[in-house]
């Protein structure tokens, strides 16, 4: 008798192709929300080990990342700029100073970084404050002495080897 016989469960019979298509198509739906979600999860793991929280108050000065240009000698980060108002922990208004014009912009802190003035401008502003006047000769920077004697040396060898 026909009762008798086992149907094999592991297959999904459908009388109709089109039922049977739209029957895989949820279940292809289904299993792709699955792994998306397994994926978003393990992805925002990896992002949360590698990623530090900065926050920045008010009245701290801040470099702003250039946008990525091709070029060898492009400068990176642009000038120094006051943080003059946070939205939120990620996003601060800075102060950009153009031509005697105060320009605002809100900013992601991804595109930030804190500002710590070099000791050579420090150094210059203590100068300049003081009421001692330095000749031209002995205003060169250290990076700019230092090339001098990198120079020198190399100058030395090639005698030396010649």
């Amino acid at each position: 008798m026909p009762n008798d016989i086992k149907i094999n469960r592991r297959y999904e019979t459908y009388e109709d192709t089109s039922m049977m298509y739209s029957h895989q198509w949820e279940k292809a739906q289904k299993l792709a929300r699955e792994h998306l979600f397994k994926a978003a999860t393990r992805q925002k793991k990896y992002y949360d080990n590698n990623t530090k929280m900065v926050k920045y108050n008010v009245g701290d000065y801040v470099l702003l990342k250039a946008p990525p240009t091709a070029g060898k000698f492009i400068l990176r980060w642009n000038e120094p700029f006051q943080v003059t108002r946070s939205y939120s922990d990620v996003n601060y208004e800075i102060h950009q100073h153009v031509e005697n014009k105060k320009l605002k912009s809100i900013v992601h802190a991804n595109r930030l970084k804190l500002y710590t003035p070099r000791k050579e401008e420090t150094m210059k502003k203590e100068i300049t404050n003081n009421a001692t006047t330095v000749p031209e000769k002995f205003k060169q920077t250290a990076a700019h002495q230092f090339q001098k004697r990198r120079r020198e040396d190399r100058r030395n060898k090639i005698r030396t080897s010649k």
